[in-house]
């Protein structure tokens, strides 16, 4: 659901006027459910993919990038054209890096998630280009929910997801595990970087 209303914003803006979209965290569900959108629906619309080098290999086998370009080559993407940039993890760090690396270039940057363990407390958002602005789904969902009417997202995102759904199974794994113990685990091998991005758990205690 986050992965369609983040894309329906984006078209909505008409991609604030960029022609490439680019994702952090992309071997992320929410980060390969919203370039599958891009990459089957929004047609002219470049989608690249930013990962780290052990998950290199697993992004480019989802087939929903346009380009994979690892963190420590960020800088070598072209600046010269429009970008949208998607930030799965609140990285400080590497908005920086990318704002400064576009400039004006830089269109639209949204914060999708706070996730990410080394972003400065003080973050700096006197950077060139776009102001990055947090991403709040629930507005979204109040606003279309009022200009679809009844029945209008729920329409939408069932045929959005109609098209993704059927790739799970060649992209995932699905383990269900059962206990505090099987939740305390699965919870720290996350926090360490110890869960292969292909696998999916469901957990109950």
């Amino acid at each position: 659901m986050l992965s369609f209303l983040v894309d329906d914003h984006l078209a909505e803006m008409e991609f604030h006027g960029a022609r490439g979209v680019i994702l952090s965290s992309a071997s992320s569900k929410t980060a390969f459910g919203l370039a599958h959108l891009l990459h089957t629906q929004r047609q002219g619309i470049k989608v690249v993919g930013l990962t780290s080098a052990s998950n290199t290999a697993f992004v480019e086998s989802l087939g929903c990038y346009h380009e994979v370009v690892t963190y420590d080559r960020v800088t070598s993407l072209p600046s010269n054209s429009p970008v949208a940039y998607v930030d799965m993890a609140g990285n400080s760090g590497l908005r920086e890096k990318l704002h400064r690396h576009f400039g004006g270039q830089m269109r639209y940057s949204g914060i999708i998630g706070l996730t990410h363990r080394l972003s400065s407390p003080d973050e700096k958002f006197e950077l060139p280009g776009a102001k990055p602005r947090l991403f709040f789904a629930p507005d979204q969902i109040r606003k279309r929910a009022q200009e679809w009417g009844a029945g209008g997202i729920d329409a939408r995102f069932g045929a959005a997801r109609s098209g993704f759904a059927p790739m799970l199974d060649q992209w995932l794994k699905v383990t269900e595990s059962r206990g505090p113990l099987a939740v305390q685990q699965v919870y720290l091998d996350t926090l360490n970087g110890r869960v292969s991005p292909d696998q999916g758990h469901i957990l109950s205690l």
